[in-house]
């Protein structure tokens, strides 16, 4: 059973939730059902049915099925699971519009660190972007992003507008695996400031990342800043 399927699985009926396909209050179709559509397991179902019981979302009555929380809705929109590696578009597709606004679109030779994190040589050159990211035209996130230009070829601002990771998986066809992150508290900076209406003495939550390729490969190397009212972190934990 491969993880990102149960993961993949979860997000699905969360977004359905979040539209009300799914009333308030009503059970989730069976277990057998939503298999079948998934076109997985029974337990590939109850690993996602897990996940989000343990965000909140669900809970089951014995020998009832499983439910969703009437209150499910007064929680954070802008919340999101530390797992996801998806992108802003993927993440917040079942609550509103997520457009972007390009803030920079340079290329450039990286840095010791950029080559270190992106295990590229020195002159191998990357993208280096920011991109403001809006929900519903509401300032989310400001992220600071760095691409090999050798691996993800034909960035234009069509793309940066819509989608990167739509254009990676879809268009060229990688697959991606992972990530590994670091979340962190910091003070909001000028770009902060002025592109998501921080005040000086406003904190920003940090998320710095690398995002593999099923082969290993990073494909990026970023760090995205939130809001402190507009960014949390979901954690997880299975026994």
């Amino acid at each position: 059973m491969s993880q990102s399927k149960y993961i993949v699985i979860a997000q699905e009926i969360k977004k359905r939730i979040i539209s009300q396909q799914y009333d308030l209050g009503e059970p989730l179709p069976d277990q057998f059902k939503l298999a079948d559509e998934f076109h997985t397991s029974r337990m590939t179902i109850q690993r996602a049915i897990q996940l989000l019981i343990i965000e909140g979302i669900l809970y089951t009555r014995q020998g009832q099925g499983t439910f969703i929380r009437k209150n499910f809705l007064q929680l954070s929109q802008w919340d999101s699971p530390a797992t996801d590696y998806f992108g802003a578009t993927k993440k917040w597709e079942g609550v509103g519009v997520v457009t972007s606004e390009i803030i920079k679109f340079d290329i450039r030779f990286p840095s010791e660190k950029e080559q270190s994190c992106l295990l590229i040589g020195a002159d191998m050159p990357i993208y280096d972007l920011i991109r403001l990211r809006l929900l519903n035209g509401e300032p989310v996130s400001l992220d600071y992003t760095l691409m090999p230009l050798s691996l993800v070829p034909g960035l234009n601002r069509d793309i940066l507008q819509k989608s990167i990771f739509n254009y990676v998986q879809h268009d060229l066809g990688l697959k991606i695996m992972g990530s590994y992150r670091i979340i962190r508290a910091m003070k909001s900076g000028e770009y902060e400031q002025r592109y998501l209406n921080c005040q000086a003495v406003d904190p920003v939550l940090e998320v710095e990342q690398i995002i593999y390729l099923d082969d290993g490969t990073p494909l990026e190397y970023a760090h995205c800043r939130y809001r402190y009212d507009h960014g949390g972190i979901i954690v997880v934990n299975n026994v």
